[in-house]
This record gives structure tokens, C-alpha cells and sequence, in this order.
């Protein structure tokens, strides 16, 4: 009854989080040479915003043993994007952490895919991090 109640009258709020259209759950994962291409299903963006975020639950776990250079593509209806990361380089296998949720922000007129967070690794650490010496609260190095 409670669900069915509010649904031909004007409410200023959007389903009060029961209904999640901004997920989107992968359907395959696939392996080529080239890259690894998450699916997602079809018509994945139609009605989005032109530009905005949106999340993806990667289900299906990258298959053991795939070589973590190869690059991620989000594909749909046949149809494939880079995803990237900052400074325009490519979300790489070795930077996604394992099955789970990630943030993406899209942007339609530019077709551009960039990954947000959520479990993303960089491949190499920067000199400053690696040099970054820590020591226990009142200890004098």
C-alpha cells in the first residue's frame, strides 16, 4: 500500500532512495588484446544528464591473470569509451581495486568517461610520497 500511496501526487522528493536509476550494473566484463571492456546494459545513457555523475557496480571480477596495462573501455549497445583518469591518461587494469562501486563523471557533448573514485590505484607512487617520512605523536626525529 505505502509504496503505491504518493505516486499520482506532485512530491517535492525523489523516491526517497528506493529507487536507484543512478547505478548501473555491469553485465560483462571482456578481455581482448587490446583492453578490457566493462558492459554495461543497453541504452545505459540514454536520459542522462549531458553532463554529470553517475555510478557503476562492477560485478564480474577482471579474470585473474589479465595483463594490468591494458586499458578500460565502458561499453554499450556496441559502442565504446576510454575510461580515464586525471591528466587525460587511461584507467589502466593494475588501477581498479577488485568488483565493487565506482564513481564516474560523464560527459555527453565531449564523450569523455572519467573515473571519480572508488577503489582506484595509482600505478606508481610520486617521489614526495615515497619520500614521506612519518613518526609517532611527541618522538623528535
Amino acid at each position: 500500500m505505502w509504496p503505491n500511496f504518493f505516486t499520482g501526487l506532485p512530491f517535492p522528493f525523489p523516491s526517497l532512495g528506493r529507487v536507484n536509476f543512478n547505478t548501473l550494473p555491469t553485465v560483462a566484463v571482456t578481455v581482448g588484446t587490446e583492453n578490457v571492456t566493462l558492459e554495461l546494459p543497453n541504452h545505459a545513457f540514454r536520459n542522462r544528464d549531458y553532463v554529470g555523475g553517475f555510478y557503476i557496480n562492477l560485478r564480474q571480477a577482471i579474470p585473474a591473470g589479465t595483463t594490468g596495462t591494458l586499458p578500460i573501455l565502458i561499453g554499450t549497445n556496441g559502442d565504446t569509451r576510454p575510461l580515464m583518469a586525471y591528466n587525460n591518461e587511461p584507467v589502466t587494469v593494475a588501477n581498479l581495486a577488485g568488483t565493487g562501486i565506482y564513481e564516474i563523471h560523464y560527459n555527453k557533448y565531449t564523450n569523455e568517461l572519467f573515473l571519480v573514485n572508488g577503489g582506484y590505484r595509482p600505478t606508481t607512487a610520486t617521489a614526495a610520497q615515497a619520500n614521506v617520512r612519518t613518526a609517532p605523536a611527541g618522538v623528535n626525529k
